[in-house]
């Protein structure tokens, strides 16, 4: 790690940010190590919070040092359209406050140049346990969330200058309160929003991601032009069904990364959401009018003249693969988060192992009878599996590893149809071999979707969920997907 002196001192906190090359700011006292560790302190109308610099987690160009949270890029792999800035994501735990919120007012103690910045992510679980998109607070300013709620999650953003030096955080405190604006968002569509847009290969095989993942030969993972929907590392809070025209195929996946161009046009929202270009009409993406239009001059949120009109990245697995895709070209994108049904919160294990990160889940078959189809439509990712019932167990079994013992949700997905079984058969067994439930569903309904099969206790380790093809002959099962969240 470089050294290096760092002149200017920076505070930011609600209605205040200071910098200068002699000044300071006068920051409240602060709490002590003990009490910042626990969380929250709430009054009658305000919760007040410290997060940990240690109970992050970030990509590798972000060091806890002496100082505190120093963020230094040293290899990070630029897009082919380049960045004038380097951004590194720093992202807290969720925490559960004791009372709901829709404002939240970060105060940081940060050293930075002029030419560096902090950023603060926040969202909100919503009632139907799906998260909102992150909205952002910069120095002297707000984050007001889409929607109230009690259980949020922070996440630092923060900029380094045009010769990779960034800046230092040195200590996070938010504080929370309900203030019910008239002018609140409170935008969520009946269905999901779905929009034609054009799509770029992304490739970059070895680089990061911008929530730090490292990109693998046919991977499968999308990039949009903003932080508002990117999921965390292996997650998939946010996903979008991409489907190309050419060759009828689609696939669902995971947002993973930030771009093409621009990097805050959710041009997804209305107007009255869109951070950016709110001129444009919803659904077009800044990129697409500067090339085809001259909008902003021809020019991107960087001032560079876009060469294509993209709006989506897709990573090679998808691209190829999934999709059929041998050129760029304009495909229908679906933004599944944006009608808050059939989002996932948590894991996902897919019945494609080759969208599964190994190391948390993967599916493991019995017997020779699966087969991977995508006849009927409402699949999960890429396909799904299908097997005749018969008096014989040769479950498919999706495998998933808990660092820790935890209460976890389990839901499970699959295509309807009506020679499905009515009474397929979901085997739930934790870490120490023991059967927790055995949850008999009706797969000619609900295809599609999420469809939560109970709630249970596990300890660390691998636990399982086994569908199993014992039951009434006749019919199929269907293992496509399941969710522990």
């Amino acid at each position: 790690m470089r050294s290096r002196p760092r002149s200017i001192f920076m505070t930011m906190m609600w209605g205040v940010a200071l910098a200068g090359g002699s000044a300071f700011a006068q920051s409240p006292q602060l709490p002590d190590a003990a009490s910042s560790r626990v969380a929250l302190v709430a009054s009658a109308s305000t919760s007040r919070w410290t997060e940990e610099l240690a109970t992050g987690e970030g990509t590798g160009e972000l060091v806890r040092t002496s100082e505190g949270l120093l963020f230094e890029p040293y290899a990070v792999m630029r897009r082919p359209e380049g960045l004038s800035r380097l951004m590194g994501l720093y992202t807290f735990p969720a925490r559960r406050l004791e009372q709901p919120v829709d404002t939240i007012r970060p105060l940081l103690q940060a050293s930075a140049s002029p030419e560096m910045g902090v950023e603060v992510d926040v969202r909100v679980r919503t009632p139907d346990g799906a998260w909102s998109e992150w909205r952002t607070a910069s120095a002297g300013e707000a984050a007001r969330l889409p929607r109230a709620g009690t259980e949020v999650q922070v996440r630092l953003a923060l900029l380094a200058d045009e010769r990779g030096r960034g800046p230092v955080v040195r200590e996070v405190r938010l504080e929370g309160s309900l203030e019910g604006d008239p002018s609140r968002e409170e935008f969520q569509s009946l269905a999901a929003l779905s929009y034609r847009v054009f799509a770029t290969r992304e490739g970059l095989v070895g680089g990061t991601t911008a929530n730090g993942h490292v990109i693998k030969s046919n991977d499968r993972f999308v990039a949009l032009p903003s932080r508002r929907a990117l999921a965390s590392n292996g997650g998939s809070e946010y996903q979008v069904k991409v489907c190309y025209p050419k060759t009828g195929k689609c696939t669902t996946t995971s947002v993973w990364d930030v771009g093409p161009w621009n990097t805050k046009d959710d041009y997804w929202n209305p107007s009255s959401v869109r951070e950016m270009w709110k001129t444009l009409p919803q659904g077009k993406p800044e990129a697409q009018a500067a090339y085809q239009d001259g909008f902003n001059g021809g020019l991107d949120q960087f001032g560079r003249r876009p060469a294509n009109p993209a709006g989506i990245d897709i990573a090679d697995g998808a691209f190829w693969t999934d999709l059929g895709m041998s050129n760029n070209d304009w495909v229908d994108v679906t933004y599944l988060w944006t009608s808050g049904g059939s989002t996932p919160t948590g894991l996902v294990i897919d019945s494609n192992n080759a969208n599964n990160d190994s190391t948390r889940g993967y599916i493991q078959l019995s017997g020779t009878s699966w087969a991977s189809s995508t006849n009927v439509a409402g699949y999960y990712g890429s396909n799904y599996l299908a097997s005749p019932t018969a008096a014989v167990s040769e479950p498919a079994t999706f495998w998933f590893y808990l660092p820790t013992a935890a209460t976890r949700t389990i839901d499970a997905w699959w295509t309807a149809a009506g020679d499905r079984s009515t009474t397929a058969p979901f085997i739930v067994w934790d870490a120490n071999g023991t059967q927790l439930a055995t949850v008999k569903v009706n797969q000619q309904a609900n295809g599609g979707r999420w469809n939560t099969l109970g709630t249970w206790s596990f300890p660390a380790g691998w636990n399982k969920v086994q569908l199993s093809r014992w039951t009434t002959a006749g019919s199929y099962v269907i293992a496509d997907a399941i969710q522990v969240r």
